[in-house]
């Protein structure tokens, strides 16, 4: 966090000469803006993209059916509740890497770069570790060296040192520049942020006891905890005077935001509902602990299954 918020300084010192900055002292009445307007509202397909989601929604569908009774996995498919949540989770990651936010994401506006990331990297997580059911977990964690493994990356600290660094890794101008500029690194940025946002998340919303979630309380805590990197990042940017991606600088203007003004708006974007989906999560994990405990005292302790699983 340090390191980038001293990346993040040299940058504007080093476009001002090391002077304080004035605010608007740029000029962008040189940028044209977007012709036609509409441009943006296109459905380009990436192959990457569609081969990455068929390929997971595939094998979904083959372990909620034939490799399910094949392997004697389970006696039941996944509920409804983790079919929809599975597919919602994927179509999130397809919609938010392909077509017209993909467009403004990828060449235009700041902005929808942080709509984009928020999308994979907080919205998606919950839904893929909720929408695949235990059953289909234990085979993997079944091996003791991958259990330990797993218990490894998604303990707390760990998943919260690790999503914070890739966070602020790739927010720092010259690694978010290079990921614009060519598609590979763009790639491989998205898989980091995804893969990071789902170990981030795992202590939050795991459902099995080999790689255990965290108690309610110590879950409200660490979800709590996990909003002040990105508020953190979000404020750097947003107060900024200066635009600290220049990929951006160049573009041709939608919506009539100006470089600065677009940064700015990203950065609130990342600061402000950024928070609130975790503060959201925070209060899932309050009333459905809340309600599981109510359930065990008019139940004299016991608890149905479905409602320890949905605490």
């Amino acid at each position: 966090m340090l390191f980038t918020w001293l990346c993040l300084w040299r940058v504007e010192a080093r476009a001002h000469t090391g002077a304080m900055p004035d605010r608007g002292m740029e000029d962008w009445s040189h940028l044209p803006d977007l012709d036609p307007p509409d441009a943006w509202i296109v459905w380009g397909f990436h192959p990457s993209i569609v081969l990455g989601c068929l390929g997971f929604v595939v094998a979904y569908l083959l372990l909620a059916g034939p490799l399910r009774r094949a392997w004697n996995l389970s006696p039941e498919p996944p509920r409804p509740r983790e079919w929809i949540q599975f597919m919602l989770g994927i179509a999130i990651v397809f919609f938010s890497l392909q077509g017209p936010l993909h467009e403004l994401s990828d060449l235009y506006l700041f902005s929808a770069h942080m709509v984009q990331h928020l999308l994979i990297t907080l919205v998606f997580p919950p839904l893929f570790i909720r929408g695949i059911p235990a059953w289909m977990w234990r085979p993997l964690v079944r091996h003791p060296p991958v259990a330990a493994i797993g218990r490894a990356i998604t303990h707390p600290v760990v998943a919260f040192v690790l999503s914070t660094l890739i966070l602020y890794f790739w927010h720092i101008p010259a690694m978010y520049d290079w990921a614009l500029e060519d598609h590979n690194v763009h790639i491989i940025e998205h898989l980091s942020f995804m893969t990071a946002s789902v170990i981030m998340w795992w202590p939050v919303w795991s459902k099995i006891p080999e790689i255990p979630a965290l108690t309610p309380g110590r879950r409200m805590i660490y979800l709590f905890l996990l909003t002040i990197p990105m508020k953190g990042l979000g404020a750097i940017i947003t107060v900024s005077d200066y635009v600290l991606y220049r990929f951006y600088a160049v573009q041709p203007r939608v919506f009539g935001l100006d470089p600065l003004a677009d940064q700015r708006l990203g950065g609130v974007i990342m600061w402000m509902p950024g928070g609130l989906a975790i503060w959201f999560a925070i209060g899932v994990v309050f009333f459905t602990s809340f309600y599981a405990d109510l359930m065990r005292e008019r139940t004299g302790g016991t608890v149905r299954k479905a409602e320890r699983e949905s605490a």
